[in-house]
């Protein structure tokens, strides 16, 4: 049976690291290793990673903080098996992903570097709805378009991807998984499994909502890949900053933006509601609510 490597980084996550290692060890593939990259925890970390006996599990750690795409680098680096799976340390897969991903791999021609499966998405117990669930071959003019596959916690590549392409971007200040997928697709195709395969939490602290890291990761990602992005693209980056300004009451800016994510993509409905609830805090949460319950009646 085809080994596949889990990477799994992880900084300061003590509480959550047992529900992702539990979900990898519950898998009913026999042949996984799960890396997990400590990047310099300052918790009980090592202590959490040491109360579980099983050989699948391959521990290290990093003595400074480097960020995630360097941890994830490492446990690329370190994986011995002939696929590669990631899941972030607050995330958790579902029953059966990494045995749908490795049937469909071995299934596919070669030229699908990757496979990828929908995710259910939470912000603590609150159920945001689901993400990425396309089916099917998706092509580099895809990924112009949208991050298809969305989250690296839904996605496995042929470990010969990463010879072939290079490993994932450190300097990327934001969009990492999606820069990652943009130089993958110039060199395969990638396929969507359209089952729901895991479950991504949204923390609190995450990158999203840092405006300057979105801006700066959009102009790496123009530098990068800019041959590529369409204006359907680029509107979605307006609307998540949007997003952002209004999360921090921000309401000005939020209209601004979501006003020029209109202008590129008048065809989504999105940020209509959001520029119609901008008024005040308040009105823009109802909004969010609204969205998020249209989101899960379209399966979007």
């Amino acid at each position: 049976m085809t080994t596949v490597s889990v990477i799994t980084p992880t900084y300061n996550r003590a509480e959550t690291l047992p529900r992702a290692i539990e979900s990898v060890l519950a898998q009913d593939h026999e042949e996984i290793e799960h890396v997990i990259v400590d990047d310099g925890s300052t918790d009980d970390t090592p202590a959490v990673v040491a109360e579980y006996d099983d050989d699948r599990i391959e521990y290290r750690r990093l003595e400074d903080n480097v960020g995630a795409n360097a941890a994830r680098n490492a446990g690329i680096r370190a994986a011995s098996g002939e696929y590669v799976a990631f899941l972030d340390s607050d995330d958790e897969f579902y029953p059966g992903k990494l045995g749908a991903c490795v049937d469909a791999l071995e299934s596919l021609p070669e030229r699908y570097g990757g496979v990828f499966h929908g995710y259910d998405i939470y912000r603590g117990e609150t159920y945001l709805g689901p993400e990425a669930t396309a089916e099917g071959r998706v092509t580099l003019a895809d990924l112009g378009e949208a991050n298809v596959p969305g989250s690296f916690v839904a996605t496995a590549f042929r470990r010969e991807v990463f010879d072939a392409v290079g490993e994932l971007d450190e300097a990327m200040a934001a969009s990492q998984d999606y820069e990652f997928y943009l130089r993958v697709a110039r060199e395969y195709d990638l396929y969507g499994l359209g089952a729901v395969l895991a479950r991504h939490y949204r923390q609190p602290d995450s990158i999203s909502l840092d405006l300057d890291a979105r801006r700066a990761g959009k102009a790496q990602l123009v530098e990068r890949h800019g041959d590529v992005l369409t204006d359907r693209r680029h509107a979605h980056h307006h609307y998540l900053l949007g997003l952002a300004h209004a999360k921090r009451d921000e309401l000005g800016p939020a209209r601004r933006e979501l006003v020029r994510a209109i202008r590129l993509h008048p065809t989504n409905p999105f940020p209509y509601v959001h520029l119609v609830t901008c008024v005040t805090p308040t009105t823009f949460a109802l909004g969010t609510a609204a969205k998020r319950r249209v989101k899960r009646l379209l399966g979007r």
